[in-house]
């Protein structure tokens, strides 16, 4: 009898807190509706009043590449987003609702893009990655996770002993700085996940944030600028580049020590210097952009090169030297002949 007792006690609980949940999700749905009956997604929160304040926050999730070809970097990265919209209130800030990214298309949302961005792409597995909660005072934040890649100029004067500067910049595409106001939510601290990242051939020295105007035709922008400091490793240009050439150049001396008169072993070796001098010249130029003005690695590399062909003239110095001298003792020893034979043939008839 205790047992029935029992059974029926937990049906009806669970009774209870089906209809719980039930209630609950449907006035869940009933505040999305409220919120949404009379909202204008054309129109920005605030319109017409004062200007609205978008704050920024970034965390890195990954550095993928950097390319000296292109003159460009890609990295995967979280944007958040926070503002307030006075439309969406249904409470305190305590209250608030984590949504699915499809329901961004039914509010407003700010204009946000990346000022120096070749190419990007929004992570879609297993859905796109978005995300949207609102708090009960009409706080938003909007997140999102994708991979883009930057522009970023590089000067390569010191290259591969060089440093350099590359940058991301936010900016709004169409509200001015009177209507929209970007700005990063806790200065330095709005950019995390830097110090977890490692890259092959760079080393994260700093990171900063800025904020400054940008002037275009149709007014002053707020744009967002994060940079990042970036120290080239030196340790693959090392055992790649400098070792090699260094050998190849001592290499070519070894042709001093080889007898002058060994023409086809002297040739080969300083033929064979000379061209894998070139290679390796041709396979670092590979690998950079067409630039007009002299790297560091490439005075390295000319120097080596010269060494290398110097070489390879001085066995053609010597061998001229040494046969036009010989030439020039058989000259005079067939002149020394035939004065010896005109003389004797005088004594003969005298």
């Amino acid at each position: 009898m205790s047992s029935i007792r029992i059974i029926i006690l937990l049906f009806c609980t669970c009774t209870d807190i089906w209809a719980l949940s039930n209630k609950n999700f449907q006035n869940v749905s009933s505040t999305l509706d409220k919120l949404l009956k009379n909202y204008d997604i054309r129109l920005r929160p605030k319109f017409g009043a004062e200007t609205l304040n978008v704050s920024m926050e970034v965390v890195l999730a990954s550095f993928d590449a950097i390319s000296e070809v292109n003159m460009d970097y890609t990295i995967t990265i979280y944007l958040n987003q926070y503002w307030n919209d006075e439309r969406l209130v249904f409470g305190n800030r305590r209250d608030y609702l984590t949504l699915m990214g499809d329901f961004a298309e039914k509010i407003w949302l700010p204009d946000t893009f990346l000022a120096n961005d070749k190419f990007s792409f929004l992570h879609d597995v297993t859905e796109k990655n978005k995300m949207i909660k609102i708090y009960g005072n009409g706080d938003v934040i909007y997140g999102m996770r994708f991979t883009t890649t930057l522009a970023c100029m590089m000067d390569l004067h010191n290259y591969p002993l060089d440093s350099q500067n590359c940058t991301v910049e936010i900016e709004s595409y169409g509200y001015t700085n009177k209507e929209v106001n970007i700005c990063w939510k806790n200065s330095q601290d709005s950019v995390r996940g830097v110090d977890k990242v490692n890259l092959p051939q760079f080393q994260i020295i700093n990171y900063k944030t800025s904020t400054y105007l940008e002037q275009q035709a149709t007014g002053h922008y707020t744009r967002l600028s994060l940079s990042f400091l970036l120290q080239r490793h030196i340790g693959y240009f090392i055992f790649q580049t400098y070792i090699p050439s260094t050998l190849i150049v001592m290499l070519s001396w070894v042709s001093f020590w080889i007898n002058h008169e060994a023409t086809s072993a002297r040739v080969s070796l300083g033929i064979t210097t000379v061209l894998t001098m070139t290679t390796i010249s041709t396979g670092v130029r590979a690998t950079l952009p067409r630039i007009s003005y002299v790297k560091a690695i490439d005075i390295y590399l000319v120097t080596c090169f010269v060494f290398v062909f110097a070489a390879l003239l001085e066995y053609a110095a010597v061998n001229y030297s040494y046969w036009s001298q010989r030439a020039k003792k058989r000259k005079r020893l067939n002149q020394a002949i035939d004065r010896n034979i005109v003389i004797f043939i005088l004594k003969i008839f005298e």
